[in-house]
């Protein structure tokens, strides 16, 4: 499969002639592999086959993998909008579950969830404020002026606000990958929880219906990465009125 060819001869195969110097996927550092502690129990995964298929597969793939994908747009590649022109590593390859693994997706954003996939170097996410303002959380030291900036083309015209995040968007995927492992709690296989990454509380939200005791274990473990909403999935959080 065309996911198994080399980066640089997938790209190469890919840039529209003349094009070569200012594709940015030639200069991606290689993907984050997380150094394991002495004491870790390292589980592996591999990389999913997603190359010539769609952006939406990402999410999906990805999380069964395991693996956190940092998705790069790049308009001079010889593909449609929105098709995965290569990752690295490449498909197949084994990796620690919670590694990055970068994707470089042909074309340019077309929304501003896209653009803000496409800089989680820069953007942890985005929210809605109680004015309805759209927030958009900065990770502190990765502003870059030329990124935050280009969210004036997305945004329409609309009021949006910046919040800056201690804690960047990858931090809190592996969170999520870690969560999803299951083994946070000794009854963790028994919960029944949801999570998603709020932009605008700068952190992983995790709702679940969990004791005193729980709440505090989670908390220590993870800080302020994780806000956790306590009560079931389905239904009304406690203390709703």
């Amino acid at each position: 499969m065309s996911g198994q060819r080399s980066w640089p001869a997938r790209v190469a195969a890919l840039v529209l002639a003349g094009a070569v110097a200012g594709c940015a996927a030639r200069n991606l550092p290689p993907a984050d592999v997380p150094e394991p502690s002495a004491d870790a129990v390292v589980v592996t995964t591999r990389v999913p086959q997603v190359v010539d298929g769609g952006i939406g597969l990402l999410d999906k793939e990805f999380g069964k993998a395991g693996l956190v994908p940092l998705v790069k747009y790049e308009p001079g590649l010889l593909l449609d909008r929105g098709v995965v022109a290569v990752t690295d590593p490449p498909g197949g390859t084994s990796l620690p579950r919670g590694s990055v693994v970068r994707v470089v997706v042909a074309g340019e954003p077309a929304s501003l969830d896209e653009y803000i996939r496409g800089h989680w170097e820069t953007f942890v996410g985005t929210g809605i404020d109680a004015k309805g303002t759209v927030v958009l959380g900065v990770h502190e030291g990765n502003g870059l002026p030329g990124v935050v900036e280009g969210v004036e083309k997305y945004v329409k015209g609309k009021p949006y606000r910046l919040v800056t995040c201690p804690h960047s968007r990858v931090d809190l995927e592996k969170v999520v990958v870690e969560l999803s492992e299951r083994r946070f709690l000794p009854t963790a296989d028994a919960l029944t929880f949801s999570l998603s990454i709020d932009g605008y509380a700068c952190a992983v939200q995790m709702r679940a219906d969990l004791s005193d005791e729980q709440t505090a274990q989670l908390m220590e473990r993870f800080g302020a990465k994780l806000v956790i909403e306590r009560g079931p999935v389905e239904g009304r959080l406690r203390g709703d009125s």
